[in-house]
């Protein structure tokens, strides 16, 4: 175990759910998963969801439990909409992404740089301010929402990278690898 596994199990992790939200809508009929909209932290879809297989359905249950999943705001496949927003969405894959490109296989800066969490929190701000800007102007803007997302998850790989860097190094007791 080196101090890159962490980072490894929740980029597995993160993936898996991520292939799962894109190939299950397409299990099931065209539109099988329509008129999702509701309010974040509150289950509003259950009952439209009996028909579903368990898996299907703990996919979506997660995205009702945490997501709005607004139809005008939600990837659209096979007519149904994925469990989570188009947001929640771009922020699990930049997180992919930020996870695949901050591994020592790729690349050769040091997880347990002080500039990581940084970049990483100014990342994360990058979508709070969209999505102030967003609300103040009434605009709506898909590619901005996707490119913030995308922005944010990276920055929260950066983070995690840090973290899991820096407690590896405290419990192995030295600071960095050569």
């Amino acid at each position: 175990m080196d101090r890159y596994t962490p980072g490894r199990a929740v980029l597995s992790f993160l993936a898996a759910f991520l292939l799962l939200m894109i190939v299950l809508p397409m299990l099931y009929p065209h539109g099988a998963f329509t008129d999702l909209d509701g309010r974040a932290g509150v289950i509003d879809n259950w009952g439209k969801l009996a028909f579903a297989d368990p898996l299907t359905r703990a996919v979506y249950f997660l995205g009702d439990l945490f997501c709005h999943q607004e139809w005008a705001r939600s990837f659209i496949i096979n007519g149904s909409q994925m469990a989570f927003c188009q947001r929640d969405v771009c922020i699990l894959t930049g997180t992919i992404l930020g996870l695949v490109a901050t591994d020592k296989a790729v690349c050769r800066i040091y997880a347990g740089n002080r500039l990581f969490p940084i970049a990483g929190a100014t990342m994360v701000i990058s979508t709070l301010v969209e999505w102030g800007f967003e609300h103040l102007s009434g605009m709506d803007i898909l590619a901005a929402r996707a490119a913030t997302g995308l922005l944010a998850g990276a920055g929260i790989a950066l983070i995690l990278q840090y973290a899991a860097t820096k407690e590896y190094e405290k419990v192995m007791g030295f600071e960095k690898e050569d």
